[in-house]
């Protein structure tokens, strides 16, 4: 295997920079020190290598005291190749520094390893010879002696050799460490040197507290005297095994994110370890993230796969080059809707994905893998392992922000929406309470309802009077002409007749009643089952024998009585049969009685039918003072209603306030505070709605809206006259406010007064902001909430320069680790500023769309970035300047 395969075999990994194991002090056979049981050196460089591979470590620096055995790092390098592992050249120098000589370790570049042809020595074996120059090695025993060289001859003698390297402190605090062997004046000599951080990069195990204290004194100390911040002085701190058997190869190590296996990447996340170094173990990626997009189609997406990283993600190109298109089909893939500009949107889908198209989402979520599956214009699918789950929406599972092109700008210009940046986020408990909202509105309408169908029978109540008054009048005439007598028997069985059509309707009702119960109990005992339990399937079991028995129970009752009403209904028809033939007795003697009454201006035929209309209306008399009843206990019931419907708005405002106090928490730039029920220009308009065309004037709904809290409370103080006609309301708007609230009782009582959201950025409302700086608080704002992922097609639309570098890139700096966040962006400041994890390049040629992906370490990258997008070498050259300062 060449040089070039050997140094360039990783490429990118698939989904852009990671967190990899790499262990920067590794001693081999080569190396006295090091102590192998077999002296066969083929065993031994897979052995090695395999230790590495069980360790986990993808990247390892070859560091053998005072020399490098090309032949041996060759075929260790080679054998590293074939299991993913990185091998880079080096070597622990022992400097003549100090009381007894400092060991670092001088990590190379892989072209350091390789002897050029017509050379006899590598640049790595040329060094050595020039650091020591006459001096020996290793004396007698074979221990490392010093070379010729102080640490700052060895680093001017780097640099001329023009040979890419870096330097480690090795074991910092032990024996022959850094703190160990120098003075505290010699270690500020070297910080005002300049080589910490720049050739200096990293200081191995520097586990000693005082040592730690007195560093960061010192560091302190010599920042203030130079003006600049401390962190320039800092390198990163590491740990590394420096084994001397094969066991303890790989034990320690440090977790470094790199876009690819390539000492360029090792040297760049030293150089910028706040970003890259993560304590501890890598662990997997935890938070919500979609891991690749795939897409078969005949459209511009035709055959494309897209790997994605769990932190920043980048898509970059030309204007028309793809990039919306991607983002909308995810888009469409999730089934969110755009809001904006959503016909141009839906165009660029069809065109992306078109009739037929298939994409698929791969996502992580809930601690397990799922894939996501839609064809174009049909609905999403949504599988866990392979198995379809039906039913199940992608929202269910994957929650995301998504901001198409001018979506942004949108909610910046729409009050309304705003509240949308806070509600997207706590999508669960909202969507419990309104859950609770709905039902508890379906029994209020029902109780208005009900009350609105008794409250017209209650107003009859004078028309029953007024009728019942006629017909005693009438009744009077046949008493005054003293005939009432005579045809008192066929009244008195009018009124028998009245009693027993009022029992055939409660046997009637009674019948329904119990064929209701009896189907409701049913589906209510069917529903409950299955009763299972993995952990307490004892306690199931006896809770279901007894549901069962009390079925049992309940449906033996349901036949009893059913049976019972059965029985009495048999008898009463007996009854009724024998009224019947009493009634038949009496037709001739009633009949008789009539002929013998001889009054010309009254019929009695008459008065039977007047003394069974009196019966009836002193019935529905009787009902409307029970209707009267129900009436006011409806009142209380929706009085009660209304008073937990009020508590569920004040706990969805309370949700929201509790979201907005987070991110007060989180950081200092934005400032939310949640207004209940705070939008009185809503109110306003939807009180304007209800009361059009009562000529009530605006300002004194201005004054209804201002004083009272919402439709509820308005219902509440009707019947406060005087507090009305002290808003100016003459007695005619007072009626007519009276009679409409009344009618729109169902759209008054349950509407829900919009919460405000207040938005303060850089301690001004967003309000008074120009519209940049407005984009630029809700951008901040939206990567500010918790850990689901952000697509956002071009978020650096209306945002300053001075923004991007101050605010966003500085929010996507401290995102790292906790979402992903996936922006289609012109701006270069945004990738190379925000260290993008991976950028995919788009291009469009013969009408489809081409990527190329990688992190922002990778040179492919660096010059797309520097070719496709205006002030992308500037970007870079600014990343050199002030990365730094935004860390601090």
């Amino acid at each position: 295997m060449n040089f070039d395969q050997r140094c360039c075999f990783a490429g990118n990994f698939s989904g852009g920079a990671r967190c990899v194991r790499v262990d920067l002090h590794l001693h081999t056979l080569a190396d006295q020190e090091f102590k192998y049981s077999s002296k066969n050196r083929e065993d031994f460089v897979r052995a090695y290598i395999q230790k590495l591979k069980e360790r986990a470590i993808r990247i390892g620096v070859i560091t053998n005291h005072n020399k490098f055995d090309e032949e041996e790092f060759e075929k260790l390098s080679e054998e590293g190749v074939k299991e993913g592992v990185l091998l880079l050249p080096g070597v622990e120098l022992s400097v003549n520094e100090g009381r007894s000589g400092i060991h670092i370790l001088v990590v190379f570049s892989p072209e350091a390893a390789r002897t050029v042809h017509g050379e006899v020595n590598s640049p790595i074996e040329k060094f050595l010879a020039n650091a020591f120059v006459s001096r020996p090695r290793f004396d007698d025993q074979g221990h490392p002696c010093l070379c010729a060289l102080n640490l700052e001859e060895t680093i001017q003698k780097l640099d001329e050799f023009q040979v890419p390297y870096f330097v480690v402190l090795a074991h910092a605090d032990q024996d022959k460490g850094f703190f160990k062997e120098l003075k505290g004046s010699r270690i500020k000599d070297f910080l005002k040197s300049g080589f910490f951080r720049t050739k200096i990069l990293a200081l191995q195990d520097l586990a000693y507290e005082k040592y730690k204290l007195d560093w960061q004194m010192w560091v302190t100390e010599i920042a203030r005297e130079e003006g600049r911040d401390a962190i320039n002085y800092r390198p990163a701190l590491i740990r590394a095994s420096d084994p001397k058997k094969l066991a303890e190869v790989g034990r320690r190590y440090t977790c470094l994110k790199v876009g690819e296996l390539s000492f360029e990447a090792l040297k760049f996340a030293l150089a910028q370890h706040e970003l890259r170094l993560q304590p501890g173990c890598v662990f997997p990626v935890q938070y919500p993230h979609i891991k690749q997009v795939t897409a078969d189609t005949g459209k511009m997406l035709k055959e494309m796969e897209v790997f994605l990283n769990p932190d920043l993600n980048n898509f970059i190109g030309i204007r028309g080059a793809g990039k919306s298109a991607l983002v909308e089909t995810i888009r469409y893939v999730l089934d969110l809707e755009p809001k904006a500009d959503v016909d141009y949107k839906n165009g660029l889908l069809q065109y992306a994905v078109g009739s037929g198209g298939k994409v698929a989402l791969d996502v992580y979520a809930r601690g397990q893998s799922y894939r996501i599956e839609r064809i174009y214009e049909e609905q999403p699918k949504v599988y866990r392992e392979g198995e379809y789950i039906p039913h199940l929406h992608p929202r269910e599972i994957f929650p995301v922000v998504y901001y198409g092109q001018k979506d942004l700008q949108k909610q910046v210009e729409s009050k309304p929406l705003r509240m949308e940046l806070i509600d997207q986020f706590i999508q669960e408990p909202l969507s419990a309470i309104r859950q609770q909202i709905k039902s508890l509105e379906e029994k209020i309408k029902e109780k208005v309802n009900t009350a609105e169908g008794l409250q017209k029978k209650v107003a009859r109540k004078q028309e029953f009077a007024e009728r019942r008054a006629a017909l005693e009048e009438k009744i009077a005439v046949f008493q005054n002409l003293q005939i009432a007598g005579k045809l008192k028997k066929e009244a008195n069985f009018k009124k028998d007749e009245l009693a027993l059509e009022r029992v055939e309707s409660f046997f009637l009702n009674w019948t329904d009643g119990l064929n209701t119960f009896k189907n409701e109990a049913s589906e209510f005992y069917t529903a409950v089952f299955p009763l299972e339990s993995a952990e307490n399937p004892g306690l199931f079991k006896e809770l279901k024998a007894i549901l069962e028995d009390l079925f049992i129970f309940l449906n033996g009752k349901v036949k009893d009585l059913e049976q019972a009403i059965q029985s009495a209904r048999k008898e009463f028809q007996r009854i009724r049969e024998s009224f019947q033939a009493e009634k038949e007795k009496i037709l001739e003697e009633i009949a008789q009685i009539k002929r013998q009454i001889n009054v010309s201006f009254v019929s009695p035929d008459d008065y039977g039918k007047l003394i069974k209309e009196l019966e009836q209306v002193k019935v529905l008399q009787k009902e409307l003072e029970r209707y009267e009843g129900k009436v006011r206990e409806l009142r209380q019931q929706k009085e009660q209603l209304y008073e937990e419907l009020q508590r569920l708005w004040h706990q969805e405002w309370r949700a929201r306030n509790e979201k907005a106090g987070e991110v007060n928490s989180a950081q200092n730039l934005i400032h939310l505070d949640v207004l209940y029920k705070g939008d009185k220009e809503q109110f306003l308009s939807t009180l304007q709605n209800i009361f059009q065309g009562t000529g009530i004037r605006r300002d004194r709904l201005e004054k209804v809206a201002r004083c009272y809290q919402d439709g509820i409370e308005i219902l509440r103080a009707l019947d406060e006259r005087e507090r009305f006609l002290s808003f100016g309301f003459t007695e005619k708007e007072w009626l007519k406010f009276y009679e409409r609230a009344r009618e729109q009782e169902k759209l008054l009582g349950l509407y829900r007064v919009p919460d405000a959201l207040e938005i303060k950025y850089g301690g001004q409302l967003i309000s008074k902001l120009s519209l940049g700086q407005r984009a630029s608080a809700l951008l901040i704002l939206l990567l500010s909430f918790e850990n689901i992922p952000v697509i956002i097609d071009q978020p650096e639309d209306d945002l300053d320069s001075q923004t991007i570098y101050r605010g966003l890139i500085k929010e996507l700096l401290k995102l790292k680790r906790k979402r992903q966040i996936i922006f289609a962006t012109h701006n270069p400041n945004i990738p190379v500023l925000g260290d993008c994890e991976q950028v995919a390049v788009f291009r469009f040629g013969d009408n489809q769309i081409e990527i190329d992906e990688g992190s922002i370490d990778h040179k492919a990258i660096q010059q797309s970035i520097v070719e496709i997008m205006e002030g992308g070498r500037e970007a870079f050259s600014k990343r050199k300047e002030i990365y730094n300062q935004w860390i601090s």
